[in-house]
């Protein structure tokens, strides 16, 4: 990754800040008064249950999604009047993208970079995340692990100050998982914030600075992942999850679950 920032980079301390929002659809409230900071040079981890709206809140911050009430704003841009250039800075790696099946790896990370005034080289990144291999194999016909590598390396072209990832390292292999982990701790060396959403407990103790849970459209605890066990747990040998069914209860729920 560069360390020359762009020449319009996202305001100092905090990166983000999600004041208040509310979500419904119909009459069904998805995210209630829920709000949320994430400090410049963190990975801050969102966890919850499946269906429970990490990925609408996710939509919300960058525009995807309109909500009812509340404010999101990176730095001083509020995603409300200045989504155009907050999208400009902000990188994004979905759980699904419909990416051109016919392209090479090489030739989609050529075209994304087309997308930026000033991207990253992007062999650098395909060296990072190990696609040099199968830079000239096409979309198609890429595994679920070459296909997460890409669209990790797809959020990081576009040099952003802010990079926001959704369930990056689900259903692949360790060794992939590890490999995106350093690529992630990496990138927050040089000062970048990242958004991160997952269902690995792991994952979030290993890499992340901060968690939020999110559970019943709030944010029902924030801070490190020892903090949060600290603060909730009932015995002295309960981990990150026990914590978090503790929060979030056990039982499952029908269909969701």
């Amino acid at each position: 990754m560069s360390t020359i920032p762009n020449e319009e980079v996202l305001p100092s301390e905090p990166s983000l800040i999600v004041e208040n929002i509310t979500k419904k659809y119909a009459d069904n409230i998805v995210l209630d008064q829920l709000s949320l900071t994430i400090n410049q040079g963190e990975i801050h981890g969102i966890l919850g249950r499946n269906g429970i709206g990490k990925t609408t809140l996710i939509e919300c911050m960058v525009g995807l999604r309109a909500f009812n009430e509340g404010a999101i704003k990176f730095g001083e841009l509020d995603i409300s009047q200045d989504r155009e250039e907050i999208i400009k800075q902000v990188g994004i790696q979905p759980q699904e993208a419909n990416l051109f099946p016919r392209l090479s790896v090489h030739e989609t990370m050529q075209l994304f970079a087309s997308f930026y005034g000033e991207p990253l080289a992007y062999n650098d990144i395909i060296n990072d995340l190990d696609l040099e291999s199968i830079k000239n194999k096409r979309i198609k016909s890429l595994s679920t692990g070459q296909k997460q590598r890409l669209l990790v390396a797809l959020s990081l072209i576009g040099n952003p100050s802010f990079i926001i990832l959704d369930e990056p390292t689900t259903g692949i292999d360790p060794q992939i998982r590890q490999l995106i982990w350093k690529v992630l701790r990496k990138v927050k060396t040089e000062n970048y914030s990242i958004l991160l959403s997952t269902h690995s407990m792991e994952e979030a103790e290993k890499i992340c600075d901060r968690i939020s849970i999110l559970h019943n459209r709030k944010i029902v605890a924030t801070g490190t992942p020892k903090e949060i066990i600290n603060t909730y747990r009932k015995t002295l040998n309960d981990t990150l999850e026990d914590v978090f069914l503790i929060l979030t209860g056990s039982s499952l729920r029908g269909e969701i679950d």
